[in-house]
């Protein structure tokens, strides 16, 4: 069937949470969502031998995700990144940092149950799901409802659309936190993964890898990736901004060109294109995936590709304004199109 629902599992506090999968018969193409933190838990591809591969890192149970710090795969808001959380800040946000709001605070969108509200007809499948975050849940203002549809299009393609609307002006910058490795070798590392991202610039990073509001250019640093270039070469470059964040971490400042990013992996032929409408992208390597709890994974087996918004937007003047304001309407957009190179 196109489109399935079952039950996954049941919260500690005996919630259940149902996972929905969405397939193409035709291609094998498949992609599960689940009700928890509206996360993609899986995504399939055939390779070129026909081969079917999971390609972004999973967690096992339910219990891994309610207790996962890594945000596998989750939607993030309501604002993603870190945002500085302390007395001279407009909001008093919620902290899990030292002075430290992150991925949306101590309960986020990524750890809350989403309900799902519409599953597509067979000849479009799709799933929506809704969540309510009341005023003042993390220190954010209004009263905001989210929805998030997940749908697959045509040539392996994942199309997911964010929406929000509030009852009060609110702070507002989600994004996806699915981390992917084309191989499906959770054992291995990305690094002969090949990248290409449509910036010229990143958002430089200062104290506690915070943007300091400055943009650097890319321009003879290994934050060019205008051309496709393997991950592992630009890794083992000395500069400043990757020690800060002991890889790569940064937000980069998007061209607008039609796509976004594109990742490709030479063992598996399998290759990603990311199209987004938002201003930035956040190039994560997956530097501290060994310090996951309760599961983790080697260093660099994954990477993030994050479409969102500039972060700590709400402290930094300079950066363009992320409130939505009441009444207004909120929509993100973000497709992933996967394709096989030929031999």
């Amino acid at each position: 069937m196109p489109v399935t629902r079952r039950a996954f599992g049941q919260l500690q506090d005996g919630r259940s949470v149902d996972i929905v999968v969405l397939s193409d018969p035709h291609s094998n193409f498949s992609v599960e969502v689940l009700e928890y933190g509206a996360t993609i838990r899986s995504i399939h591809v055939a390779d070129r031998q026909g081969r079917l591969r999971n390609t972004v890192l999973s967690y096992p149970t339910l219990s891994d995700y309610e207790c996962g710090n890594l945000y596998l795969g989750a939607t993030i808001g309501r604002c993603a990144g870190r945002t500085i959380a302390n007395e001279d800040s407009p909001l008093r946000l919620s902290r899990n940092g030292s002075a430290i709001h992150l991925h949306g605070g101590t309960i986020g969108f990524s750890h809350s149950v989403w309900q799902i509200v519409d599953l597509g007809p067979a000849d479009a499948p799709s799933v929506r799901m809704r969540h309510r975050s009341p005023a003042g849940e993390d220190g954010y203002p209004g009263e905001l409802v989210v929805e998030a549809e997940f749908s697959l299009g045509d040539s392996l393609e994942l199309r997911v659309v964010l929406e929000a609307r509030s009852d009060a002006d609110t702070p507002l910058n989600l994004t996806l936190h699915p981390y992917f490795n084309l191989d499906d070798d959770k054992a291995g590392t990305v690094d002969d993964h090949e990248l290409r991202i449509d910036a010229t610039a990143i958002l430089q990073l200062g104290a506690g890898q915070i943007p300091t509001g400055e943009m650097i250019s890319v321009d003879d640093t290994p934050f060019d990736f205008r051309r496709r270039r393997r991950l592992g070469s630009q890794l083992r470059n000395g500069h400043a901004q990757l020690q800060i964040s002991g890889g790569y971490d940064h937000c980069y400042v998007l061209d607008g060109g039609e796509i976004a990013a594109e990742l490709y992996s030479p063992a598996s032929s399998l290759g990603l294109r990311i199209r987004t409408n938002q201003q930035g992208l956040q190039f994560y390597s997956g530097n501290q995936l060994d310090q996951g709890r309760p599961v983790s994974f080697p260093a660099r087996s994954g990477l993030c590709l994050e479409p969102q918004a500039f972060p700590n937007a709400i402290n930094e003047p300079r950066f363009p304004d992320i409130t939505l304001r009441a009444g207004e309407v909120y929509r993100h957009e973000t497709s992933y199109v996967f394709y096989t190179q030929p031999a």
